[in-house]
């Protein structure tokens, strides 16, 4: 976290200012403070929370909830409302702590000043006192203290210094921070200045049909990745456990168009036929011949590179339905069943295996090992995919990516020709760098720091650069159009750039320093929390309620 704050800020002060909160958490709010865990405490309690010995009392938690008085109950519960309003208001008491510690000091008069302005704060935010025909009444501020908020005008007075003492430090940190010149600067162009990509996205999926390891390649890898094979059978045991009845298959399939007519379904069956009596007929390796013929004369794409294997398949996972499936499962395991019509054509299948019930890892490595192997030669042939067409790009740098890598023509198009190995280019259009908590955003591609950094340091003399992985796919971009940041804009809007960065970094900075506070304290274990508070009015009593102090600070800011 110190780190953190280092890179938020160059200010001394706030430097000496988080070294100070933590040394005051630990030792004032360390184990001899009153403060308990969370699970130490039981429910029924009065109190909402309890922060090193400082009660947060359940009319404290309802005055929080003011800010979310207009929120529906299902939406509230969405979006863990209660939580959120538990988690600012320990905030508040660590701050209020702060503030005693640096002795802030809130007078009667400036409480008072400010409910004379009709309003009030809550958790930091200001909020309007109801008025009688446009005019602060004493008298209806009462009435409002005690009916809305049932508590007394005393209890008012003290919940507003509280707030207003933790508003000091807020400021005191927000105040602290400074920004400099060059920082305004960067901010600027970083956020003006826009590209527009090409891409090629080559994806390890399309690979996986196009790669069929050997029985010795996966028997080698059962030998060398046993452990890491047992434990993925441990993560997913849930699909061996209890399985339904199901069948080891491989496939051809004679594709069938369905809109087809009588005729053309008559000569599909045919072909379909001629296909079977081939296998019957046997192949140049006798025993494969199956295989041989479904690598020759498949019309399934995802299969046929592999001889039709589709591994294990059970009911409603194959490509027929009612009496067809019926034959295939009632098959005896080295059966050939077929031509059967399924939803895409007739289906020869053989069934090469059976299983059901209790499935041992014995009986799934294989199965394991296939899967596993299969994916990384199809992240080698990926790689190797996008590399290729990375050199090609570079041979001709001043060519666009569509120049040097054509879509497929109407012609190719209509007459069904194979494209779907060509690398298919597209486009992202202009964009700025974002961030998200997971990195930069790339407009089309997705979130990659590395690609995000390559895109916006292309230039006309070197426009290409990748390849980038990205899950399992990989991505080589081109540099389309860029457009720089207008500077003289900069100098115009100097002033007005600087405020805004300094409020930006002053919110980021107040919400790392909160969120390190509420650490220590949880840490400290000077935090407890009534879970009752915490319940949703469809929520049934006995079910437990799941919340960590501080994990929402983060996300809300300072």
């Amino acid at each position: 976290m110190l780190e953190q704050m280092r890179k938020n800020s160059r200010s001394l002060l706030i430097m000496a200012l988080f070294v100070f909160l933590i040394v005051t958490f630990v030792v004032s709010f360390g184990p001899q403070s009153r403060g308990t865990t969370c699970e130490q405490v039981t429910s029924g309690d009065s109190f909402a929370a309890r922060v090193a010995g400082r009660t947060i009392t359940s009319s404290d938690f309802q005055f929080g909830s003011l800010l979310a008085q207009r929120i529906p109950e299902k939406y509230a519960k969405q979006e863990r409302v209660r939580e959120t309003i538990m988690d600012k208001l320990i905030e508040r008491e660590l701050l209020t702590a702060m503030a005693e510690k640096l002795g802030f000091v809130v007078s009667d008069d400036e409480i008072a000043d400010q409910i004379g302005d009709s309003k009030i704060m809550v958790l930091g935010i200001p909020q309007p006192i109801p008025m009688k025909d446009g005019v602060y009444s004493y008298d209806s501020f009462k009435k409002y203290v005690r009916i809305t908020l049932q508590q007394t005008p005393n209890e008012m007075m003290e919940q507003q210094r509280r707030e207003l003492l933790a508003a000091r430090v807020r400021n005191l940190v927000r105040s602290s921070v400074n920004v400099s010149p060059e920082e305004v600067k960067s901010d600027f162009i970083r956020k003006n200045r826009q590209v527009n990509l090409e891409y090629i996205r080559f994806t390890g999926r399309r690979f996986e049909a196009e790669v069929a390891p050997t029985d010795q390649e996966i028997a080698d890898f059962v030998k060398k990745n046993e452990a890491d094979l047992k434990k993925s059978y441990e993560e997913n045991k849930f699909l061996y456990e209890k399985a339904p009845a199901q069948r080891r298959l491989r496939e051809i399939l004679v594709k069938l168009p369905h809109d087809a007519d009588e005729k053309a379904d008559k000569a599909t069956r045919e072909k379909a036929d001629a296909l079977v009596e081939k296998i019957k007929r046997g192949g140049k390796s006798g025993k494969d011949a199956f295989a041989e013929v479904a690598r020759q004369s498949s019309d399934d794409p995802a299969s046929k590179v592999r001889g039709g294997e589709l591994g294990w398949k059970a009911r409603g996972g194959t490509n027929l339905q009612g009496e067809a499936e019926d034959k295939l499962f009632a098959a005896k395991e080295g059966m050939i069943v077929g031509p059967l019509k399924g939803s895409d054509g007739y289906v020869i299948a053989k069934v090469e295996g059976s299983r059901e019930g209790q499935i041992s890892f014995d009986m799934a490595k294989m199965e394991l090992a296939e899967k596993k192997l299969r994916q990384q030669q199809a992240a080698a042939r990926t790689k190797a995919a996008a590399e290729a067409a990375l050199a090609k790009a570079k041979e001709a740098p001043t060519s666009t990516l569509k120049t040097i890598f054509p879509p497929p023509s109407d012609t190719q198009e209509a007459a069904g020709a194979d494209t779907g190995s060509a690398p298919r280019v597209e486009e992202t259009g202009m964009f700025s760098m974002r961030a998200s908590p997971e990195g930069a955003v790339v407009e089309g591609i997705g979130v990659s720091n590395a690609v995000a950094k390559a895109a916006f340091a292309l230039t006309a003399d070197q426009p290409i650069a990748g390849p980038f992985a990205i899950g399992d796919n990989q991505f080589i971009i081109r540099l389309k159009e860029r457009k720089d940041p207008d500077l003289a804009d900069f100098e115009r809007r100097k002033l007005e750039l600087t405020r805004d960065a300094e409020m930006a970094k002053g919110e980021h900075v107040l919400s790392d320093w909160t969120h390190a506070a509420c650490v220590a304290a949880k840490e400290a274990k000077s935090i407890s929390v009534n879970p009752d508070k915490l319940k949703y009015p469809d929520e049934p009593k006995e079910q437990p309620v799941s919340y960590e102090p501080c994990s929402r600070l983060r996300m809300l800011g300072g």
